[in-house]
């Protein structure tokens, strides 16, 4: 059984509860292949309702190889439930998670993102997770950034707080730590600890600044491969 016919089946009897007689489209979008399932307004355009699957794959004008791809589900025109996101280039990989409420960015997102940088010969890795609130992060953002350890807190305003840091070892310093200390939004202190030669020493805060080039790097690079139902991308982290 093909892939279409088994999308149909699942949702046949999730369609039935509904009024409005639903169709499925499977052809050309953007560039690439589509499936979606839809209805019919008033006016007789098509209200993305159900499953939604997209994918392209296409060579950049500087000719090299990419793929994108989408999957999540509508709810009367609006992206709902969760949508998965991805993207791979010859040196470039990304994948991305994200909870939407009607059209809202809210609850779990997982980022992963492996960037292979061939002028420095080295490898840089993110794998974070985090939480939002319509649009906005919230609560703690943990994981593994850029190829560091890095913990961070927004509070319920999306605001830093508490204890920000990210734990390095490199051929330079050795073992050292990064550590800004937020009060809602207010920077209180930002610290390296160089570990190796027992001292501490002030630093310009540049968490912040990271955290809001990932969120930069999903509005532009993920978020848009599929831009329709959304009521926008990530909000960014402000700074006083």
């Amino acid at each position: 059984m093909n892939q279409l016919k088994k999308l149909r089946l699942r949702f046949q009897d999730y369609f039935r509860h509904y009024s409005q007689a639903h169709h499925y489209y499977d052809g050309p979008y953007h560039g690439g292949q589509s499936f979606y399932s839809y209805y019919l307004d008033d006016e007789g355009m098509r209200v993305f309702d159900g499953p939604f699957r997209y994918q392209l794959s296409s060579i950049s004008p500087y000719g090299k190889a990419f793929r994108n791809e989408a999957e999540g589900s509508f709810l009367n025109g609006l992206k709902d439930g969760k949508w998965h996101y991805f993207f791979k280039s010859d040196t470039h990989r990304m994948k991305l998670t994200v909870d939407y409420v009607k059209g809202n960015i809210d609850g779990y997102l997982y980022y992963e993102e492996y960037n292979a940088n061939m002028v420095q010969n080295k490898a840089s890795k993110t794998k974070i997770s985090f939480r939002s609130s319509k649009r906005r992060l919230i609560g703690e953002v943990v994981g593994l950034f850029q190829g560091h350890k890095f913990k961070a807190r927004l509070d319920a305003e999306g605001l830093p707080h508490d204890k920000w840091s990210t734990a390095v070892n490199d051929k330079e310093h050795g073992e050292w730590e990064a550590v800004e200390v937020w009060n809602h939004g207010h920077l209180e202190k930002a610290e390296r600890r160089l570990f190796t030669y027992g001292r501490k020493e002030a630093i310009t805060p540049y968490m912040c600044q990271k955290l809001n080039q990932m969120i930069d790097e999903i509005n532009h690079s993920m978020l848009c491969i599929v831009k329709h139902g959304s009521l926008g991308g990530l909000s960014y982290i402000p700074v006083a």
